[in-house]
């Protein structure tokens, strides 16, 4: 019992290094909520069901943390050399704890799956399959990690599976495959290029921060062309949710927030170029932040309240 609650303790202190739950229920919450009440665009004619909604939405939260550990094993060697304080790196806690959890974590998420039905079930596999081919790095490691962009955008096509899971709680996916397939697409396009500017913002540092084992964009790319290809995927996802807007004959409102949004992200990453300092890194990181879960709840309420 002594040693359970020891385990208890040391994964609680884990998530508030690496999986900070707040930000994660955020993200995943906005994320799937954003694809479930998304159904709207395709027909209006498909209850929202608050119990098997919540339930996606555990299964969410559940495959951010998946992921997370899957990283932890893929990165071990190289996270010793560049983050030697984390817990996993001095031992406070190990892997073999970690895939305690993940089993533990796999099993619910199964288990929710199957309750779900044989299409979230089917989508959830897909999920597994590309979590196993991002900790494998797609049995091409040395290539991927060669190419930082094919690297940074092989790993985000989990966001349209991720997706699909919600959209499909709601809506029979031939539908949309005969039918608007443009909406769905603007939507993928949308949320994963979204996702890739919070990526990108959260590793754009100063050159104090940098170090030679560090795997920032701009220790890669260098400050100008990280800003311009994050500005490029802002911009992006800024013009897919309006287009979205504008063919679905949302209200102004959306669009007029969605703006604000990456003007905001715009600003602060003008400012980190002209004074690339520590607090001006910080500064873009939760502009990205704030851009991604922006543009995700705003498009959140508007597809819930379209009619």
């Amino acid at each position: 019992m002594k040693e359970q609650s020891s385990l208890i303790k040391k994964y609680f202190l884990y998530f508030n290094e690496r999986f900070p739950i707040a930000g994660a229920l955020l993200y995943a919450g906005t994320l799937f909520y954003l694809a479930y009440f998304s159904a709207s665009l395709f027909s209006h004619y498909y209850p929202i069901n608050i119990f098997r909604s919540l339930s996606g939405f555990v299964v969410i939260f559940l495959t951010l943390l998946h992921l997370r550990i899957f990283d932890e094993h893929k990165d071990y060697e190289k996270d010793k050399i560049a983050h030697p304080d984390r817990m996993l790196s001095k031992g406070f806690i190990t892997l073999k704890d970690l895939r305690k959890l993940l089993y533990a974590v796999l099993i619910i998420e199964a288990g929710i799956c199957i309750f779900l039905g044989f299409t979230a079930f089917i989508v959830w596999i897909m999920i597994i399959i590309w979590s196993y081919l991002m900790f494998a790095e797609f049995f091409v490691p040395e290539f991927l990690n060669r190419n930082m962009g094919l690297y940074l955008f092989s790993h985000q096509i989990i966001v349209p599976i991720i997706l699909f899971f919600g959209l499909f709680q709601r809506i029979d996916i031939f539908r949309i495959l005969n039918h608007e397939f443009q909406l769905l697409f603007l939507l993928c396009i949308a949320c994963t290029a979204s996702t890739i500017t919070y990526e990108i913002a959260r590793k754009t540092w100063s050159k104090e921060k940098e170090h030679e084992c560090a795997d920032s964009y701009t220790r890669i790319w260098g400050i100008t062309k990280t800003i311009i290809i994050n500005q490029i995927m802002a911009l992006l996802s800024c013009i897919c949710f309006i287009f979205i807007y504008s063919l679905s004959n949302f209200s102004l409102t959306y669009t007029i927030a969605t703006l604000i949004f990456y003007l905001l992200f715009l600003g602060t990453e003008i400012s980190f170029i002209m004074q690339p300092d520590k607090k001006n890194s910080k500064l873009v990181e939760i502009s990205g932040i704030i851009y991604l879960l922006g543009v995700f709840l705003t498009a959140c309420i508007g597809f819930c309240l379209y009619h």
